[in-house]
């Protein structure tokens, strides 16, 4: 019996100390990206401000690192280097910085741009971490370390080539049974600088009147050199009536986000400094089955019981002439 007890206490106890508050090493820093202009030569002087979320004072380590596009979402891929271009540019006052909980602090660097700096686009992240540098480098200890940085994009003057082109402007199906119906863009950078492209997807019913403006590339993001970046568009009416698995849940999205027939979509987006265009076009045809289907069982019930009302009214007929005979 004793025994049984000691072993309940035992389970209370780590289940106690697994319920314990743990000490959060959460920061936030802002902004996230910096995008400057600068020419040779240039001394730029900038500042972050970093927030420590956490319960306790933490020291954080600066660092700047390197990156290039991973992927055609546009994610930064991290790729080392704190001698190469531009993060070898940027200088820091300090090389870690403590930060009381709940605190925000200015964290000023300097980007000494050189005079064989490159024109174009030059890129790099300054980061925050709980960890020093020459600790995540090696040692016999594995250190666990959270980070978080800024992403900062330069564009050095000289012979800068901006230059796009649209690789694919299409939808993810040439039929649909509902909204919404989701445009891809692929768009890749020719040049030697990030470009920002943005603009509309006209859409038009097959009688040519415009049915929506989609909006492309809201958010700003940036396509870098040699890189083709991939943003999605979405034509719904509404966004909570979608994802239906059965007959009528698909009937009321169709109702909710109704199209019908085939459309056209004309894409037309601008980017750089001299403000290019570029365009593309694409068509869909848009079906609702189950409206469809529904709207004709319909039909045929009417048409059912007109037929049976003419019919009895018929032989109504008939009988009144033949009693008046």
């Amino acid at each position: 019996m004793k025994t049984k007890k000691l072993y309940v206490l035992l389970a209370a106890l780590l289940l106690g100390a697994l319920l314990v508050p743990v000490a959060s090493n959460a920061v936030t820093i802002s902004p996230p990206i910096i995008e400057l202009d600068a020419a040779k030569g240039d001394v730029i002087n900038q500042a972050i401000k970093v927030r420590n979320e956490s319960n306790a004072t933490t020291t954080y380590y600066l660092s700047a690192e390197r990156f290039v596009a991973g992927g055609e979402a546009g994610s930064p891929q991290f790729v080392g280097g704190e001698d190469i271009d531009l993060a070898s540019w940027i200088k820091f006052p300090f090389s870690s910085i403590s930060i009381p909980a709940g605190q925000t602090i200015e964290v000023p660097f300097t980007i000494a741009v050189p005079n064989y700096a490159g024109p174009g686009g030059h890129y790099a992240a300054i980061f925050l971490s709980t960890v020093p540098p020459e600790a995540k480098a090696g040692g016999s200890q594995v250190s666990i370390a959270s980070r978080i940085g800024t992403l900062v994009l330069i564009k050095i003057a000289g012979e800068v080539k901006e230059q796009a082109e649209i690789t694919e402007f299409s939808t993810s199906s040439k039929t649909y049974d509902a909204l919404p119906v989701t445009f891809i863009t692929r768009v890749k950078d020719s040049g030697n600088v990030h470009l920002k492209p943005a603009g509309t997807i006209l859409i038009k019913n097959m009688w040519g009147s415009v049915a929506a403006k989609v909006a492309v590339n809201e958010t700003g993001g940036n396509v870098l050199p040699d890189q083709i970046r991939k943003f999605e568009s979405q034509w719904v009416k509404d966004p909570n009536a979608v994802g239906a698995q059965s007959f009528w849940g698909k009937y009321r999205q169709q109702k909710e986000n109704y199209a019908f027939g085939k459309y056209s979509a004309d894409l037309n987006l601008s980017y750089g400094t001299a403000g290019k265009v570029l365009t593309a076009s694409t068509s869909f045809m848009v079906i609702p089955w189950n409206v469809i289907a529904v709207n004709l069982l319909c039909l045929i019930i009417v048409v059912v019981i007109l037929y049976f009302v003419v019919k009895r009214y018929n032989a109504w007929l008939l009988k009144k002439y033949a009693r008046k005979k």
